[in-house]
């Protein structure tokens, strides 16, 4: 079954209607894209909130998924790590005699040196470079204009894929975390800290 248009329409009007067409579509899709955008800052907002320092913090368990090599908890307070207790089981550490295991305490004292995560660091600032585009996506400029929209949408995948790569661990070209410097004031519980760290990255657990 056919459906025919008599007398035909002639080409060039067909053509119209067509761009026409594709162009209210466009006009849609750029007017739906403000609440998606509105659904997408308040993600990211939730995501940056978990980085802001708070009072109680988040605590998060420790533990290797094929042995007992590792267990104990460090509490987060934004990207610091401001408690902690853990318990390693490391063929390269023995553990000091009549125990089964090295156990490695940070100390919550408000003396103690903090221990800034780099990797919670960039992304915050990524996440908040996130916000920024959204923002300029949704007031500052022109939302009917999809060029410009779609390289802000460009900048906004790139800056959530930076933030994503970070919490894998970054570029293989970048420094390793545990080849950065310590603050003097951190040392020498952040280096020990760190060298064991770095022994749990290398181990198999």
């Amino acid at each position: 079954m056919s459906t025919l248009i008599w007398p035909p329409l002639p080409e060039e009007e067909i053509q119209h209607e067509q761009e026409q067409c594709l162009r209210r579509e466009l006009e849609w899709l750029l007017s739906a894209l403000q609440d998606t955008l509105q659904s997408l800052k308040a993600g990211l907002e939730e995501c940056a909130s978990l980085l802001t320092p708070r009072d109680i913090g988040s605590t998060l368990v420790l533990s290797s998924q094929r042995s007992e090599s590792l267990k104990g908890f460090v509490t987060l307070v934004g990207m610091r790590i401001v408690k902690g207790d853990i318990q390693l089981r490391l063929a390269s550490l023995p553990p000091p005699r009549g125990h089964n295991s090295y156990r490695l305490s940070v100390s919550s004292a408000p003396s103690a040196p903090s221990l800034v995560i780099g990797q919670l660091a960039t992304v915050r600032t990524l996440i908040n470079s996130c916000l920024d585009v959204v923002d300029a996506t949704r007031w500052t400029g022109d939302a009917k204009n999809a060029d410009y929209i779609s390289s802000q949408l460009r900048l906004l995948h790139e800056n959530v894929q930076e933030a994503k790569q970070a919490l894998k661990g970054g570029q293989a070209s970048e420094r390793p975390w545990h080849a950065d410097p310590l603050d003097d004031k951190a040392r020498p519980a952040a280096t020990r800290l760190q060298l064991y760290l770095w022994l749990i990255c290398r181990a198999d657990i």
